[in-house]
């Protein structure tokens, strides 16, 4: 099968996330293993070294002692110390907390490339932070988002198949809105499309350019986007399209750096079939379309 990738893509943002059971620490790391994890993010270009924090929400359910049937619910608040090595340029980074190992990027070009990347995250993190090797794996995934920028003579529906598309009623002079489906792709695995169609704000750009879940709480450990903006019309309603493709492991494996590209690759092949089937022959036109 020929390969192909697009020559204006409109990806912003890629992710692959691994989730494991917690590491004992809630410092994630002796002082040494964490100076000695720094030096080797700063191999890899990831230098910028941010201690930042992760809020948890949550809610207990006590019965109180009246017996009357009701329930007294309390809501939970937990920070978890959270450390981020971001690149130059703010376009790459690896964050990793008590349970979780995320690996993202702005400036995707294959994932061939991005794969790399990330095995040497896992290798660095591997290397530096021993409780790792210890943990058990609980799921991974890969996400990609892509803004759809609609130019002078097509519409969003033109790039987008309809069937992604909000519902748009015939009597309505605008419409705005979320689609999304959860599809099955196999045993244990799940692919989340959401396709957002939205207003843009009166200066004429995009007021959102990621879904609500990925916006970044932290300033100062943000990414900067690289949108390709020429030839947007600022009058048309522009889309944002998240593929969310994830595999739980419920017989929770030991940590595997080759077992968790393996599922990556398993991962990326139906997520990027996902796309193709997603966007429209204009699309395809328009974007330009590159046989690798």
């Amino acid at each position: 099968m020929i390969k192909k990738r697009l020559e204006k893509a409109p990806l912003v943002f890629s992710q692959a996330q691994f989730h494991f059971t917690d590491l004992p620490s809630p410092q994630l790391g002796s002082e040494q293993e964490l100076e000695s994890l720094h030096k080797a993010m700063m191999d890899i270009g990831l230098a910028d070294r941010i201690n930042s924090e992760v809020i948890e929400m949550g809610f207990h359910f006590n019965q109180n002692n009246s017996n009357d049937g009701y329930f007294q619910v309390k809501q939970e608040k937990n920070s978890r110390d959270r450390l981020i090595f971001r690149g130059f340029g703010s376009h790459r980074a690896a964050e990793l907390t008590h349970n979780r190992l995320i690996i993202k990027t702005t400036e995707y070009t294959t994932y061939e490339d991005f794969r790399d990347f990330v095995s040497s995250i896992l290798d660095a993190v591997h290397n530096n932070i021993k409780d790792l090797g210890k943990v058990l794996m609980k799921q991974i995934s890969l996400r990609y988002v892509d803004i759809v920028l609609p130019s002078e003579q097509y519409e969003l529906k033109d790039y987008i198949h309809p069937a992604f598309l909000p519902f748009h009623p015939d009597f309505a002079s605008q419409t705005i809105g979320v689609s999304q489906s959860l599809a099955s792709t196999g045993d244990n695995r799940a692919m989340v499309l959401l396709m957002e169609e939205l207003e843009p704000l009166p200066s004429g750009f995009p007021g959102r350019w990621l879904p609500v879940d990925l916006m970044e709480p932290d300033p100062h450990a943000s990414l900067l986007l690289n949108p390709v903006i020429d030839g947007y019309d600022s009058k048309k309603n522009y889309g944002i399209l998240s593929i969310d493709h994830q595999v739980d492991l419920p017989d929770t494996p030991k940590w595997s750096i080759h077992d968790s590209l393996n599922n990556l690759d398993n991962l990326y092949d139906l997520s990027s079939r996902a796309f193709w089937g997603a966007i429209t022959d204009t699309a395809e036109e328009e974007w330009g379309v590159i046989s690798v």
